[in-house]
């Protein structure tokens, strides 16, 4: 009955455990999302700090350049996104009225697909709309824009904190451990760090560069969205395996507001800067012997349907953790286990050296010999304190 009673309290211990952490899942992704983003600058920290700058003042000036930075950013291409957008949507509605009415005057088919689809926008109907319809949609688009900014401005902020008390956060929560599991675990822990810091700047620079690459080429091409474009294909270097194939598709539905040729082309040259990103850029910027692509299936699942696009875009930073627990678990499962140390064995013999060598003596061992002999009865007895621990 015992026995059952002890099952029974485990079982429910678990089960609100989960319940705790599935209640408080968004607040622990930011939480190890910012611990991550802290190893990211880490090593930009340690070159500025071997130029002669303290550290603290090492990581404060890398934060706030990239405050700065976003800052230009919005600044500059702000008023440029909000006029493309509204010429975006503007076209995509003429064209899309034009496409809806020519497809129910053509053949049986496209008659069949116009019946499917959603009636064309209207400006009468807008206009007969009333403002508590539209309120609701207002207030969702509202709500996601605030939570999706101050997540990124709490994920900022915990970063930097880390960042400034990584040691004393590190000793925090290995003095939980055993000391025999300590070294092991701190090894562990610092192998995800410098694995999901090497990640993620390599999606940094990958994003940055997709901005780029599809903005000018965009540009120079004559393509009428090239704000949007660059940043969109920004957004979608974060999601593996498939953020290529939304970015060219998406780039395909804004060239068609012009024409299908520049469509075609826009989703092509799209297709073709991911590809260099993914097997050129990504091969200098972070070296990986193996990845498993269905680890990060396995995970993105998930992860997607508890976190939205927010569990995407964590899902292959996740995976790489996993990979890296792996790897250093099947490293430490083929080392061959350490000889086990009988102490009472050295003890009595360490007893019959002092005996022989005070019987050679006489009964008086030299200085050296007493001070030798005391640091090793001080080894002996701390050996006997760890195993006891």
């Amino acid at each position: 009955m015992k026995r059952i009673m002890i099952y029974t309290a485990v079982v429910l211990a678990t089960v609100a455990a989960v319940y705790f952490l599935w209640q408080f899942r968004l607040v622990i992704l930011l939480f190890f999302l910012s611990l991550f983003v802290a190893a990211m600058i880490r090593p930009l920290t340690d070159k500025l700090t071997a130029l002669g700058l303290p550290k603290p003042w090492a990581q404060l000036l890398i934060y706030l350049i990239v405050a700065v930075g976003l800052l230009l950013i919005v600044l500059l291409l702000g008023d440029l996104l909000l006029s493309e957008t509204n010429n975006a949507i503007n076209k995509s509605i003429i064209k899309y009225e034009a496409l809806h009415r020519h497809w129910e005057e053509g053949d049986s088919w496209q008659r069949w697909l116009a019946g499917k689809l959603p009636t064309p926008f209207s400006m009468p109907e807008v206009n007969s709309m009333d403002v508590t319809e539209m309120l609701p949609a207002v207030v969702d688009v509202t709500v996601a824009i605030t939570s999706t900014v101050g997540g990124l401005l709490l994920l900022i902020a915990l970063s930097l904190y880390w960042s400034l008390d990584q040691q004393r956060f590190e000793r925090l929560w290995l003095s939980v451990l055993p000391a025999k599991r300590r070294i092991y675990a701190r090894d562990s822990w610092r192998e995800v760090e410098t694995a999901a810091g090497s990640y993620l700047r390599s999606q940094l620079a990958q994003s940055l560069l997709a901005a780029v690459a599809l903005g000018i080429g965009a540009a120079l091409t004559g393509f009428p969205f090239p704000i949007i474009l660059g940043l969109f294909g920004a957004l979608m270097s974060f999601i593996p395996l498939f953020g290529g194939v939304i970015a060219a598709f998406f780039a395909f539905l804004l060239g068609s507001v012009e024409s299908t040729s520049m469509a075609a082309g826009a989703a092509a040259y799209t297709i073709i800067v991911f590809l260099v990103l993914e097997w050129v850029v990504e091969a200098r910027l972070w070296p990986r012997e193996q990845h498993s692509f269905l680890l990060t299936i396995l995970v993105i699942v998930p992860l997607v349907d508890a976190f939205g696009v927010w569990g995407l875009v964590a899902a292959p930073l996740l995976s790489v953790i996993f990979e890296s627990l792996i790897k250093k678990a099947f490293g430490m499962m083929l080392k061959k286990p350490a000889e086990i140390v009988d102490l009472e064995k050295i003890e009595d013999r360490y007893r019959q050296v002092t005996e022989r060598v005070s019987a050679a003596q006489d009964g008086e061992a030299s200085p050296e010999v007493q001070n030798l002999s005391e640091r090793l009865a001080k080894l002996l007895a701390e050996s006997r304190a760890l195993e006891a621990q």
